[in-house]
């Protein structure tokens, strides 16, 4: 049973757990130590079996809520259960395994009231035990825009959304999404309605290990799922082998690249940007300089297995720099002795 406090929060905090009972309380006082007190936290147990649920209802504070399931429905599911039950001005997102900086909610509210065309607000995030690694996202919306086909403009785990927008476009999770990804597909839903924007301070400590949801998934296969959702969001059309030929731009060559290949993966980089110069998707100068990016990035991946791949890399570039030339005969000549050895 839910009870419902009598005045509703200006945030509502969205905790999911299932299965992360070592690490929910200390998630759980991190919010409630943030220096933005008029809060609720919506802790949605999704039937964790590792006693998660009793290290959760172990944090006393009249802002906790806890919602139960008596069955498992994955994390979409159990997210939607938790938007359907927000009462805030906005939604923010913590994972049952990370923690939230003590400021982290005053400085979100506090840009989300100053910009009110912003739907979704993420930061930086450094990861827990490695000060020295902090993942960091485009500030603006246009910059979030430029990457938005290759991945998050917001990173969910960071988040604080704009109920109003969530409300009156109904814009839940896909619940029938048991995978990695969900996380990256709703963010994208906001976006015909709202600006992005994130904070470049990190907000957010991040837990990494077997704890995250892709630990020991197939990451080819998820990936490819992933593409192929985000394609049909935008209404890319494509082929199963441009399907293939475009996860090379997310590190994933699947077989090796040809010649052939490469002339191909260039065709289909130039349909890409054809087709969002006709659809007006992303801004173009920002989608084609990423794009750039990924395509300059393969040269040395191309050239670890291939020679003519690289020879075409370059060709088709249009770019023949001697470092790059140096290189590929070095990897040339060790392939070579290696394969005489």
């Amino acid at each position: 049973m839910i009870l419902e406090p009598t005045a509703a929060p200006r945030v509502s905090v969205l905790m999911t757990l299932y299965n992360k009972g070592p690490f929910v309380a200390e998630a759980v006082r991190s919010v409630l130590q943030n220096t933005f007190t008029d809060l609720e936290l919506l802790v949605v147990d999704d039937a964790s079996t590792d006693g998660g649920l009793v290290n959760a209802r172990a944090v006393e504070d009249p802002r906790i809520r806890i919602i139960e399931s008596e069955h498992n429905t994955g994390r979409a599911a159990a997210a939607n259960r938790g938007f359907d039950a927000a009462r805030g001005d906005y939604v923010a997102v913590l994972d049952a395994d990370d923690i939230a900086h003590p400021e982290r909610l005053a400085r979100q509210v506090a840009f989300m009231d100053a910009n009110p065309q912003v739907g979704a607000c993420g930061s930086a995030y450094q990861v827990l035990g490695d000060p020295s690694t902090v993942g960091t996202w485009p500030a603006t919306d246009s910059e979030c825009r430029g990457k938005m086909l290759f991945g998050d403009p917001v990173v969910y785990g960071t988040a604080m959304f704009r109920r109003s927008i969530l409300e009156a476009h109904r814009l839940r999770c896909d619940a029938a999404w048991r995978k990695p990804g969900m996380d990256y597909l709703f963010v994208l839903r906001i976006g015909p309605h709202a600006h992005y924007a994130n904070l470049q301070e990190p907000l957010i400590f991040y837990r990494m290990g077997e704890n995250n949801m892709r630990h020991g998934s197939d990451s080819v296969e998820d990936q490819r799922r992933i593409v192929r959702e985000v394609f049909r969001f935008f209404g890319i059309t494509h082929t199963d082998e441009q399907l293939e030929l475009h996860l090379a731009f997310h590190g994933v060559l699947g077989t090796s690249f040809t010649a052939e290949r490469v002339a191909a993966l260039w065709a289909w980089k130039l349909q890409l940007v054809r087709t969002n110069r006709e659809r007006g998707l992303f801004p173009a100068d920002l989608f084609e300089a990423q794009l750039d990016r990924r395509w300059q990035r393969l040269f040395h991946r191309f050239a670890d297995t291939d020679l003519g791949a690289a020879m075409a890399h370059m060709r088709l570039s249009k770019s023949w720099p001697i470092e790059r030339l140096s290189y590929l005969g070095k990897v040339t000549i060790k392939r070579c002795l290696k394969g005489k050895a």
